[in-house]
């Protein structure tokens, strides 16, 4: 069965919804038709010219990223032999692009908590709490004999998750009435006559990102010609969002061998160690990226080391004076691991759809 632009985007919205990303980032479809059929996807850290190379030559009608190509409005599409000329080259070879940044660095099962796994840490919880609010509750009021109907058909359109749990929803009984008026055509009931019906209020939660489509899901599956329903804002953080994550290895090791897990796990050839390399390490905080600005939260949060892709020189001296150990892993090992991230997700959730991990090497070098 084809899968479209569209299809692919709302999946991977699922597991990074657009609310979580930073004010200042540009996540979601930048570029292409949404209603395009897709057969292959390139999934890459960067629209690089030579990631464009490789989607060309493998025929990728999608490419999925982790960094947008454009982060600011543009009021001229021009070549000019840089970023310009890399959006034109998508336009006219007609490739959608989708990318997921800070969003998937924020999300529950997102980029940090995939590193977290991979270097085995027990516990892990976000570093900088996620203070976006965005799910609303969906309240309908359904007939009980319909109401799986209708619950499946929410939760397949993307409500129902709270942290690392899906489907999740509560019903409860009661009475509703109605009178159909002249000119209805009631699935339950006769014209002028009141009509008393035991229904299920059915509650869950709704990513805002997804509430349209949830929305027209839940009165595609609905019975009646007119569905009463409840969209609620709701002040609730995202269970287990944010940036950073703080965890804890089985079993304490020197920080020179959490250097040789970190260069082995993430395959960077350049980490550097600021501190005490023979420091006994246990409470591991992690930042994927340029994540030097939560050295201090990971100090006070009581880790032993920090891992992150860049540290400023200034917090470099603070941590050799007053800890905690830092390793600088490098911006692209320690985040080249969303494409794994997002490559395993394309693949479980569309089995027919041909996905392709791009080749990159890191733009610094060794």
């Amino acid at each position: 069965m084809p899968v479209t632009v569209y299809e692919i985007m709302q999946h991977v919205h699922r597991l990074a919804p657009p609310a979580l990303a930073e004010s200042w980032d540009n996540v979601g479809l930048l570029l292409g038709d949404p209603a395009r059929e897709v057969g292959t996807v390139l999934v890459a850290l960067d629209a690089s010219a030579g990631v464009l190379d490789q989607a060309a030559a493998r025929g990728a009608e999608l490419l999925v990223t982790h960094h947008p190509l454009l982060f600011t409005a543009q009021k001229r599409l021009v070549e000019d032999g840089g970023i310009m000329s890399q959006v034109r080259r998508l336009i006219r070879e007609d490739r959608a692009l989708l990318t997921a940044h800070t969003n998937l660095d924020s999300a529950p099962r997102g980029l940090n908590h995939y590193v977290a796994g991979l270097l085995g840490l027990r516990d892990a919880r976000p570093l900088a709490p996620s203070e976006a609010h965005p799910l609303l509750k969906l309240v309908v009021f359904v007939p009980e004999a319909q109401l799986d109907t209708v619950r499946d058909a929410v939760c397949a359109a993307g409500a129902g998750y709270i942290g690392q749990y899906r489907d999740c929803t509560f019903g409860a009984p009661g009475m509703g009435t109605f009178r159909p008026l002249a000119g209805t055509t009631p699935f339950i009931g006769t014209t002028g006559e009141l009509e008393r019906v035991r229904e299920i209020r059915l509650e869950t939660v709704v990513p805002r990102a997804q509430s349209l489509q949830v929305v027209g899901a839940m009165l595609s599956a609905h019975p009646y010609e007119e569905v009463a329903y409840d969209l609620i804002p709701l002040e609730n953080a995202w269970p287990g969002a944010g940036l950073g994550r703080i965890g804890t290895l089985d079993a304490p090791m020197t920080a020179i061998a959490f250097l040789d897990l970190v260069r082995t796990v993430l395959g960077a050839d350049r980490p550097a160690l600021i501190g005490d390399a023979d420091r006994s390490v246990q409470h591991i905080a992690l930042s994927t990226g340029a994540g030097s600005d939560f050295t201090e939260l990971a100090r006070r949060a009581g880790a032993d080391l920090y891992l992150t892709g860049e540290v400023k020189h200034h917090q470099a001296l603070l941590a050799r004076d007053y800890g905690p150990v830092i390793i600088d892993a490098g911006h692209f090992a320690t985040e080249r691991p969303a494409v794994a991230l997002l490559a395993e997700h394309l693949t479980a959730e569309f089995p027919g759809l041909s996905v392709i991990r791009a080749e990159e090497t890191d733009p610094i070098g060794k």
